[in-house]
C-alpha cells in the first residue's frame, strides 16, 4: 500500500500543478481583456481543459490578450516557482500554447498580426 501512494502522490500533484498553471493562464487572458475593454462572455471546461470566449476586439488588442496567458505562466515559471513541478508545468502550458496552431494562443496571435499586415498594405496600396 505504502509504495502505491509513493507513486500516486507525483501524479496528483503534477495534475494539481497542471490546473493552476491552466487556471492561472486563463486568468491572464480574463484580466488583460478587461484591462483594455474587452467584454469576456463566458469561462468553460473541455476535454482539452479549461478555454475564455471573449470577443474579439481591435486587432491589436487582440494580440495582446492572446498572449496574455503564455505570458503569465512564463512569469510564474521563471519568476514565482514554489516547486520544480509547477514551474514545469507552467512552461509546458506557456510554450505549447505559443504553438500556432489551430485554436492556439500563438495561432490567433500570428493571424491576427499577418491580417494587420496585409491589411496595412492594402490601405497603402490604394
Amino acid at each position: 500500500m505504502t509504495q502505491l501512494l509513493q507513486w500516486l502522490y507525483p501524479v496528483f500533484t503534477g495534475i494539481i500543478d497542471g490546473a493552476l498553471a491552466m487556471l492561472f493562464h486563463e486568468l491572464g487572458h480574463i484580466v488583460m481583456a478587461l484591462m483594455l475593454g474587452v467584454r469576456v462572455k463566458h469561462v468553460g471546461l473541455r476535454w482539452k481543459g479549461l478555454y475564455t470566449v471573449r470577443e474579439a476586439g481591435p486587432p491589436g488588442k487582440n494580440i495582446v490578450i492572446s498572449l496574455a496567458g503564455p505570458a503569465v505562466n512564463f512569469i510564474l515559471c521563471f519568476l514565482l516557482p514554489y516547486s520544480f513541478n509547477f514551474a514545469l508545468a507552467n512552461f509546458c502550458i506557456g510554450l505549447g500554447n505559443l504553438i500556432p496552431i489551430r485554436g492556439s494562443d500563438g495561432y490567433r496571435a500570428l493571424y491576427t498580426t499577418r491580417y494587420m499586415a496585409e491589411d496595412k498594405a492594402a490601405k497603402a496600396a490604394q
